[in-house]
C-alpha cells in the first residue's frame, strides 16, 4: 500500500487571509439569521499556524459538524484560483492530516484515518473508507467511488455517486446533498442527504439488520457471498442451520468491492419493484 503521506509538502497557510474570510462568513450567517453562537469558527482560526495541514489537523480535537462545510469553503476562497487536479496511484491509507486544494483522483482505495479536506471533488476507483474516532472529512465538491463506507464525521458539499454507501457506528453523521447508489444502508449512523437509491434502509428500518423484512430483501438484492453466520446467535445451535439464517455481512461486502467483485444477483431488484 502507499506510504501515508503520499509525497506531501506542507502547503503554507495565509493565516489573515483565513480571518478575513471567516468574518466575511460570520456576517453572512448574522445576516440571514444564523450567527455562529458557539465561536467555533473564530476558534478554529485564532492560533497562527504555518501551514494548511497543520490547520485541519485541528479537527480531530474541535469539531462543530454545523459548520464542517465552511472549512473547504473558506481554505478555497483563500486559496483562489490556485486549485490543481491531483492523482494519486494505487490504494491510499491517509493516516496524517491531509489537504488539497482542488479535484483529488485516486486510482485505487482510500483509507481515511486523520482529518482530511479536499477543497473541489474527490474521485475513487475503489472504495472510500474512514475510520472514526480519528477521521474527519470534509469534501468542498463531490465523491464518486464505488463504494463509501463511513464511521466517522462525513459532509460532502455536493452529491455521492457509488454503488454501495454504508454508514456505520452512531457517534458520527454522513452529510451530503443527494446520494445516488444502488444500496444505502443507515446502520445506526445518521445521513442528512437526499438518497436516491435501488434499496435504502434509515435508521428506522435497518435496525442493525433486524429490521423487519431487512435480510430478505437483502439476501434477494446481494450475492450469497456476502452473508455469513450470525455472530450473535447461540453457539449451541445447529451448526447446518439454513443458509437463510445467515446474515449480511458488511464486511464481506466491502471486501469484495475492494477486490472489483460483483455484489448484486444478476437479476437482482429491490423488493416491491
Amino acid at each position: 500500500m502507499a506510504d501515508d503521506k503520499n509525497g506531501d509538502t506542507p502547503l503554507p497557510i495565509d493565516m489573515a487571509a483565513i480571518r478575513r474570510t471567516v468574518e466575511v462568513m460570520q456576517a453572512e450567517r448574522a445576516a440571514t439569521f444564523e450567527a455562529d453562537d458557539s465561536g467555533w469558527l473564530a476558534d478554529l482560526v485564532e492560533r497562527d499556524l504555518d501551514s494548511y495541514q497543520e490547520f485541519v489537523a485541528q479537527l480531530r480535537v474541535t469539531l462543530d459538524p454545523d459548520l464542517l462545510g465552511y472549512v473547504p469553503e473558506m481554505c478555497a476562497e483563500a486559496l483562489g484560483d490556485t486549485a490543481t487536479t491531483r492523482t494519486l496511484i494505487g490504494d491510499q491509507q491517509v493516516d496524517t492530516p491531509f489537504f488539497h486544494h482542488g479535484d483529488l483522483v485516486v486510482k485505487g482505495d482510500l483509507g481515511v484515518g486523520a482529518p482530511f479536506v479536499v477543497t473541489g471533488s474527490v474521485t475513487v476507483e475503489g472504495v472510500v473508507g474512514d475510520r472514526a474516532p480519528y477521521s474527519v472529512v470534509a469534501i468542498g465538491g463531490t465523491v464518486k467511488a464505488r463504494g463509501v463506507l463511513t464511521s466517522g464525521e462525513m459532509l460532502v458539499m455536493g452529491d455521492i455517486e457509488a454503488d454501495v454507501v454504508y454508514g456505520d457506528y452512531n457517534d458520527s453523521t454522513l452529510h451530503a446533498g443527494t446520494i445516488r447508489a444502488r444500496l444505502v444502508i443507515e446502520d445506526d449512523h445518521e445521513t442528512i442527504a437526499g438518497v436516491e437509491a435501488d434499496l435504502y434502509f434509515d435508521l428506522d428500518d435497518y435496525q442493525q439488520g433486524y429490521g423487519d423484512g431487512v435480510q430478505e430483501q437483502l439476501r434477494a438484492f446481494l450475492v450469497d457471498e456476502v452473508f455469513a453466520a450470525d455472530e450473535d446467535e447461540d453457539a449451541d445451535e445447529d451448526e447446518n442451520e439454513d443458509e437463510d439464517e445467515e446474515m449480511f455481512d458488511a464486511g464481506l461486502l466491502f471486501a469484495r468491492l475492494r477486490e472489483g467483485l460483483p455484489v448484486f444477483r444478476a437479476d437482482a431488484a429491490p423488493e416491491g419493484c
